[in-house]
């Protein structure tokens, strides 16, 4: 009796001891039947000892079923396995399961497999959104510099367009001079759209205009859509609503959801449509893209936000797309859904909160009025290393009556401003040798009575760097490229307002 009390308790305290491991611990014989399992095991489904004994392939996607039979015979030969596979919870909700094989052996043979479960799929989903925030910090940086370098080339052609405009021209040079600058134009919204996605550094959460982000993520995917045949109809609330968000975020997630309805209408012959829906109310905000493709099964449509779930063959999409579109909404206090029909296309729903906190509720304070524009002959100075750039710049706001000097750096621009007044300075956020924050710090401490005078040009406003110096500055900001008339507008309030307060 004691052999068999001894017996008895070593096999609960064994019990206790494997349902106090929380990774899912189960023993299953060569048929891959389970024989064992422990409390997060039973959790799963995995019972033993019922008249159908469940097998460890109750709990793997069909796609994984040969992987793992392969790895099971591996295993039963000596051999200790390690393998990540699809997993079905217990729910009936998808996953990944990270699951070592260990051989059980009495004497020289392998009796039983202990299997060791652990559901990894928020840690490779962290990770993998982890590599994709590293992606975009680093495209964030590269789309940076390659955005300054194709604004002030845009900047200059824009710039000669608009002052040409100025002559008597004939009707047919004037259309074309006008298409030069509504292309150049165009660059620089594309540019800043590309910008606003692709910006490097943390959350950034601010009060954001809903339907901008509409329309920068269509202007991204605008040319692309046109040569799929693909139309995109724009229908956005006309309150402009506004809700409390990370910008970039809320952006990324309307991209996804147009490429993932833009890879569905490409398997269809009938009219592509994609519809892009914004509105509000006093809570919240509802975001609607929906396309005329072939619909989602529903069977699908359950576990189309799990990660790593895709119906999309090898190479397009790595079926993180909409799982991060969730983790976007579900951070910023929403939710996402999708309805569909087959055959009928497919509408995703994102809805969410307005922003609720006490300050965002308060009236905004009525702007103050500006200040009467100069209207005399100006002086101003230009300060950018782009020589063409400043030979636009110059020649355009000659034609205005106003007086243009220009100079490469800050540097020059010091040495300059000991020698005569200007009126107002324009200069550039980003320049070799002296930066525009550099500029604004040397004229703080040496000139503080030109800050007031100081006007800030760039074409990379969005990237946090730049966003955080005009932000903390105040200094009013004219983007590359230029419309001229805002420039002399800007240029001509500044001016103003510096003589009312001298």
């Amino acid at each position: 009796m004691d052999s068999l009390a001894a017996t008895a308790a070593a096999e609960r305290n064994l019990r206790l001891v494997m349902d106090a491991v929380p990774d899912a611990i189960v023993v299953v014989d060569r048929a891959g039947r389970i024989l064992e399992a422990n409390e997060p095991a039973r959790g799963m489904g995995a019972v033993p000892g019922t008249t159908q004994r469940p097998t460890l392939f109750d709990f793997v996607n069909p796609d994984a079923v040969s992987l793992v039979q392969e790895r099971l015979a591996a295993a039963f030969r000596g051999d200790v396995q390690r393998l990540e596979i699809p997993l079905i919870r217990a729910d009936g909700s998808h996953g990944i399961a990270a699951l070592l094989y260990a051989p059980v052996r009495e004497g020289s043979v392998i009796t039983r497999l202990l299997i060791l479960a652990r559901d990894v799929t928020d840690q490779r989903r962290t990770e993998s959104q982890y590599q994709q925030a590293e992606k975009l910090a680093a495209l964030g940086q590269l789309v940076s510099g390659v955005a300054h370098e194709i604004n002030n080339p845009a900047a200059i052609i824009s710039g000669f367009a608009q002052t040409l405009l100025l002559d008597e021209l004939k009707p047919e040079h004037r259309e074309m001079l006008q298409m030069m600058y509504d292309e150049a134009t165009r660059i620089g919204r594309i540019t800043s759209s590309l910008l606003a996605f692709a910006r490097a550094g943390g959350k950034q959460r601010n009060l954001v205009d809903l339907n901008d982000i509409a329309r920068r993520t269509f202007a991204l995917r605008s040319y692309h859509l046109s040569t799929l045949n693909i139309t995109v109809a724009l229908d956005l609330d006309p309150s402009d609503p506004k809700i409390w968000a990370d910008a970039s975020e809320l952006q990324q997630l309307l991209l996804n959801l147009l490429i993932n309805a833009e890879q569905a209408l490409v398997t269809v012959d009938t009219q592509r449509t994609i519809t892009v829906r914004t509105r509000a109310d006093e809570r919240d905000t509802r975001l609607e893209i929906a396309d005329s493709g072939p619909g989602i099964p529903a069977e699908l449509r359950t576990r189309i936000f799990d990660p790593f779930f895709t119906t999309k063959p090898e190479g397009v999409g790595t079926g993180l797309g909409l799982s991060i579109c969730y983790g976007i909404a579900n951070d910023h206090g929403g939710r996402i859904w999708v309805e569909s029909e087959p055959g009928g296309g497919a509408r995703f729903c994102v809805v969410l909160p307005r922003d609720q906190r006490e300050e965002a509720r308060e009236p905004a304070a009525a702007p103050e009025p500006a200040p009467p524009a100069a209207t005399g002959r100006l002086a101003v100075l230009v300060v950018d290393d782009e020589v063409a750039l400043r030979e636009a710049l110059l020649r355009f706001l000659q034609r205005r009556d106003i007086h243009v000097e220009g100079v490469g750096d800050g540097r020059e621009a010091i040495r300059l401003l000991e020698q005569r007044a200007f009126d107002v300075i324009i200069s550039d956020v980003r320049m070799p040798g002296m930066s525009g924050r550099e500029f604004l710090e040397r004229l703080r401490r040496d000139r503080p009575d030109l800050v007031a005078r100081l006007v800030f040009s760039t074409g990379d406003a969005f990237t946090p760097e730049t966003a955080t110096l005009l932000k903390e500055s105040g200094v009013p900001t004219v983007a590359k490229p230029f419309d001229f008339a805002v420039l002399e507008r800007v240029v001509r309030e500044v001016a103003g307002r510096a003589t009312a307060s001298a």
